[in-house]
């Protein structure tokens, strides 16, 4: 200590004045269950060492330095709280020094929130008693601090928090004022939320409304509405460029406010959910939207289930896409507009623009999330559709939409490349866990039926060597436990065949842009081998032209992604019985022998046997049939001899 704390107050060189406040820091904080030590070397030197460290945070222009510098006298004030009342406002002074907000730019993030948190441990300067109240008044002036910031930057828009409010006076300059506004607005409520985590040792009561009503004000401002009157271009130009900043500032105050006091927020669930759900339909830049998401993941984990239809179904549909983009993203690297072509030039000479096979040749390819901020929007979401799945009143069209498409993303995750999810190649494996444990929950259906995703989530869970996985499914299947007692949809209810979709669920799913979850399997192609099948198809039967052939409506057909999820069409006895018998009937059949080959011809069938889904029959409609000539092996046989002059009835005499 005699030698390193002298070198706070020399001008050393950069290494060695943080090895110095390592040092030193170390040696106050790790001998405090020493009393001895504490009495004769700890108490009557921190102190000295706090001011040392002071003068080289106000002195010094290096920013590691700074923030080593705040972060070393947080660590002291809260160990040696009631020796730190002599320097107690130098210590404010310096934590408010970059609280106020920069004119020229944004603060830096590290050396903001290492103000912060020693401005929020300075209350307990105050001992026992007085800490509350030195407590209770820094909130206050914060909060008055982050209105008079926030309505700064709304001077062009018309006042929509109370008629009796009082806007501040703009400056001259607003290319300084408005900048200096929004980072005031950041510094004032991150203060705030490092407010809310501080220990206090005695309750304390909290303004929690004035809260709620600041939070409801900065997310609930737009840039749609204007004052009457001349407004000045410029400033009204920057106003609406801070509205974002203002939108991401609400979230963050909203995430603290759901994590420190669950609960408490009912009251005011409907009012924020109504907020979030108007703001997620909106198309958001990414930050903005990965704020808004872990705002309103905080708020469903920390409230009640809404007792309302409406809410869930709408933020349902306003999170879905951000799932769903799974199943919608185009793999294939090659897209229309990248199709060759030619265009002539007014000289006549053709200029090729493209060349076939250019996509093999492209360094770049189309991914999911291309951004950080878009896988961790994507995880994010899959923990809020989970939440608002368990919410009882969700309608139904929409708990089957999202069962359809969970395990849909479970089946086709494992069939996809991790470099088509994300540069990241742990995003692959965090999402496959999320998604297994939805699907789990989905699978365990009501507490009187199985449900019908469970083959699917056995089988993803015994392919992977996740052990809580299966252990999870061996309960389920052995149960140890009582029934689960909670709201789930019957099984009746949740389709996850395209043919059981009601018209509720074919509309959510248009407007999500999914036509089908079930074609979608999205094979990566760039690193699998092509497949040559042999497309050569058997002679389709034939009907007598005095029947009518039923036509198969499209949705009949199967399409080679859909043949997981179709039900199986099979034949009854009867129904063979009655094409045998159409077959062999005596009657008059063109025959006519192709000239090609039947497989270089689009295979139209003739007749296709009823599906085991119920559907009103189609329209039929009589056309002439032709058939190939089959040739017979026993042509060269000779024909036998009928004797035409014979009787049978003289025979039997």
């Amino acid at each position: 200590m005699g030698v390193a704390l002298p070198l706070l107050s020399r001008n050393e060189t950069l290494p060695t004045l943080k090895a110095a406040l390592r040092l030193l820091r170390v040696i106050f904080t790790a001998a405090t269950d020493i009393s001895e030590f504490q009495r004769q070397v700890a108490v009557p030197n921190v102190v000295k060492f706090t001011t040392a460290t002071l003068h080289l945070a106000e002195n010094h222009s290096d920013i590691e330095l700074k923030i080593l510098c705040l972060e070393t006298i947080t660590c002291l004030v809260a160990i040696y709280p009631t020796t730190h009342r002599t320097c107690s406002n130098a210590l404010t002074a310096l934590s408010l020094t970059y609280l106020n907000g920069s004119p020229s730019g944004r603060t830096n993030e590290d050396l903001m929130n290492a103000a912060s948190q020693l401005f929020a441990a300075l209350p307990v300067i105050g001992g026992k008693v007085g800490a509350v109240n030195l407590w209770r008044k820094s909130l206050d002036e914060t909060l008055a601090f982050g209105w008079d910031a926030f309505l700064s930057l709304r001077t062009t828009f018309p006042n929509e928090v109370s008629s009796n409010t009082k806007l501040p006076s703009s400056s001259n300059e607003p290319q300084l004022f408005i900048p200096l506004n929004q980072d005031r607005l950041r510094c004032s409520v991150l203060v705030l939320c490092d407010l809310l985590r501080a220990t206090v040792q005695r309750p304390i009561q909290i303004p929690f409304g004035n809260l709620v009503k600041f939070t409801i004000s900065l997310l609930g401002c737009s840039s749609g509405t204007q004052i009457d009157g001349f407004v000045d271009p410029a400033i009204r130009a920057l106003e609406i460029s801070a509205v974002s900043d203002i939108w991401e500032a609400g979230c963050r105050l909203l995430t603290c406010l759901s994590k420190q006091f669950p609960r408490r927020l009912d009251p005011h669930s409907g009012r924020l959910f109504s907020i979030l759900s108007f703001q997620l339909e909106q198309k958001q830049i990414p930050t903005i939207h990965l704020s808004l998401i872990k705002a309103l993941d905080a708020l469903l984990n920390s409230c009640h289930p809404l007792d309302s239809s409406i809410f869930p179904t709408r933020l349902a549909k306003a999170v879905l896409p951000s799932i769903t983009k799974i199943h919608t993203t185009n793999f294939s690297g090659f897209s229309g507009n990248d199709e060759p072509s030619t265009s002539k030039s007014r000289n006549g000479k053709k200029r090729a623009r493209n060349y076939e096979g250019d996509e093999v040749f492209r360094t770049t390819r189309q991914v999911v999330c291309r951004t950080a901020e878009e896988g961790e929007v994507l995880l994010l979401s899959i923990g809020v559709i989970q939440s608002l799945f368990r919410n009882p009143h969700l309608s139904p069209a929409i708990q089957s939409v999202i069962a359809r498409v969970i395990v849909s993303s479970l089946v086709s995750l494992p069939r996809m490349a991790s470099s088509s999810l994300s540069d990241d190649p742990a995003l692959m494996q965090r999402v496959n866990q999320k998604i297994r444990e939805f699907s789990l929950v989905i699978g365990t259906g009501t507490t009187s039926v199985m449900s019908k995703t469970l083959p699917f989530i056995i089988e993803s869970a015994f392919s992977s060597d996740d052990l809580e996985m299966q252990s999870n499914i061996g309960v389920l299947l052995h149960p140890r436990l009582p029934p689960l007692i909670r709201s789930m949809p019957h099984v009746e209810s949740l389709a996850l065949f395209k043919a059981e979709e009601s018209q509720d669920e074919m509309a959510a799913l248009s407007a999500l842009g999914v036509r089908s979850i079930h074609s979608s399997y999205l094979k990566d192609t760039g690193d699998q081998d092509v497949e040559m099948k042999d497309n050569s198809m058997a002679a389709p039967a034939a009907y007598t032209p005095g029947h009518a052939a039923p036509s198969i409506p499209e949705n009949h057909l199967v399409t080679p992604g859909q043949s997981l999820f179709s039900p199986r069409a099979e034949a009854t006895d009867d129904q063979r019985r009655a094409a045998i018998q159409l077959l062999t009937q005596p009657t008059k059949i063109e025959v006519e022998k192709p000239n090609v080959d039947p497989s270089s011809e689009p295979y139209k069938p003739t007749m296709s046997f009823p599906s085991t889904s119920h559907r009103p029959p189609a329209p039929t409609v009589s056309v002439p049939i032709t058939i190939p000539a089959q040739e017979d092996d026993d042509e060269g046989e000779e024909m036998p001899i009928i004797n035409m002059e014979s009787d049978s009835d003289e025979d039997e005499d």
